[in-house]
């Protein structure tokens, strides 16, 4: 008997930064790491990527209920924007992975025991298992870099560098 798939809840800045460098490799994360998910809320915020293409990227859409938009409302400020809060709680609330690389969101995330993985972390987990090939990656996340420099810094993408050598 295999053991349940994890899954996975993306929020907007790894769309982006995946879907401006390489959307194939989200594809590649359905595939072979975990079912991944995105709200619909957040989709329409990423202008870059729709419904249609999350389909053929294996990227389910779901919606967050009634309730957990007004959780999420009540919640909102502070470090933390209304779609963050919106991740948290659907993360929080179905014990799924959040798949982040905002701080803010991944700290609060870890200080609720709410399982997370930063947007490069897919991809280490995709070389290791031979799934994707290291030379891609580091091309992927030199582009994210460059389209993201602020959450995906020179120091990101060398800790990114180690992590595919170990």
């Amino acid at each position: 008997m295999s053991s349940p798939r994890e899954i996975l809840l993306a929020d907007a800045d790894v769309l982006i930064d995946y879907v401006g460098s390489d959307p194939s490799v989200l594809g590649l994360v359905s595939e072979h790491v975990g079912d991944l998910f995105v709200l619909a809320q957040i989709l329409r915020t990423v202008r870059s990527l729709s419904a249609r293409e999350c389909k053929q990227h294996r990227i389910q859409v779901v919606e967050a209920d009634t309730e957990t938009l007004i959780e999420a409302g009540s919640r909102s400020g502070g470090a933390l924007s209304f779609d963050d809060w919106l991740c948290f709680i659907i993360c929080r609330d179905r014990c799924w992975t959040c798949v982040s690389n905002d701080r803010a969101l991944l700290r609060e995330c870890r200080k609720a025991r709410i399982r997370v993985r930063r947007g490069l972390g897919l991809m280490v987990e995709l070389v290791r298992t031979g799934n994707l090939a290291e030379a891609r990656a580091l091309h992927v996340a030199l582009a994210i870099h460059r389209q993201n420099p602020h959450h995906i810094n020179e120091h990101v993408i060398e800790a990114f560098r180690r992590a595919l050598r170990d």
